[in-house]
């Protein structure tokens, strides 16, 4: 079995990792490594953070086309690792269900405009014998 790191954590534990020089783990052995990480870390949040106030300034698609253009960017963000691919996943979902909507209210348009030409009333507007 490995021995276990003899330092303790910020929080006052032990830490639980195992030991690689002079009974530390990498981390505690070389605090240069935990400042790099750190770094890195808080520089991928920061990315996050500010695309999703870019995102915030969107306003919301109104047309196929314009959903054609947002997922395009999902599609881009993704690959360059400026969105999680879960939360691109849950967008292409809602842009699906918004495309629908769409779809829907194009047909309703084009139908009330062929009702209006043509006189006709759907069936509900049709008044009681």
């Amino acid at each position: 079995m490995s021995a276990k790191c003899n330092a303790k954590t910020t929080a006052g534990k032990p830490c639980r990792a195992v030991a690689v020089k002079g009974g530390l783990c990498t981390l505690h052995s070389d605090p240069q490594i935990a400042v790099e990480m750190g770094r890195r870390s808080g520089q991928a949040r920061r990315t996050k953070e500010l695309l999703a106030q870019e995102w915030a300034e969107l306003s919301p698609p109104r047309t196929a086309q314009e959903v054609r253009v947002a997922l395009g960017g999902f599609i881009a963000d993704v690959r360059a690792k400026r969105l999680d691919p879960k939360v691109a996943g849950i967008l292409g979902s809602l842009a699906n269900v918004l495309l629908k909507s769409i779809e829907v209210a194009d047909i309703e348009t084009r139908l009330a405009a062929l009702e209006s030409v043509l006189g006709t009333c759907t069936p509900k507007e049709q008044p009681k014998r």
